[in-house]
C-alpha cells in the first residue's frame, strides 16, 4: 500500500482541530524534505493571524491584525509519521 506522504507528493496539510467528523480548513502544511547530508526532516509551516493592541499607557489606540507563517524543522525523521514506513537506511 503506499502513502499519500512518503511515497507521494511529500506534503501534508495541518488542521488545528481533529477532523474527522466535520469539515476544517488546514492552517499549514508538513513537507518530507532533505537536508544537505541527504538525511530526512519534517518541514512544517503554520499560517495565522495575530491581533495586536496597541496603547500609550493611558488609553488604547487601536490594533492591528497581522498575518503570520511559522516555520519549523524536525530532524532525525526515521519512520514515516503516517504509515510507520522506515524511510532511513541505517
Amino acid at each position: 500500500m503506499s502513502c499519500f506522504f512518503c511515497d507521494g507528493p511529500k506534503v501534508a496539510p495541518v488542521y488545528n482541530v481533529p477532523h474527522r467528523d466535520y469539515f476544517a480548513a488546514p492552517i499549514g502544511t508538513m513537507t518530507l524534505v532533505r537536508r544537505y547530508d541527504g538525511e530526512p526532516t519534517v518541514k512544517v509551516e503554520i499560517d495565522t493571524e495575530t491581533e495586536l493592541s496597541i496603547s500609550d499607557g493611558t488609553s488604547i489606540c487601536g490594533g492591528m491584525t497581522a498575518n503570520v507563517t511559522a516555520l519549523a524543522y524536525i530532524e532525525h525523521i526515521r519512520y514515516c509519521m503516517f504509515c510507520g514506513k522506515k524511510i532511513v537506511n541505517d
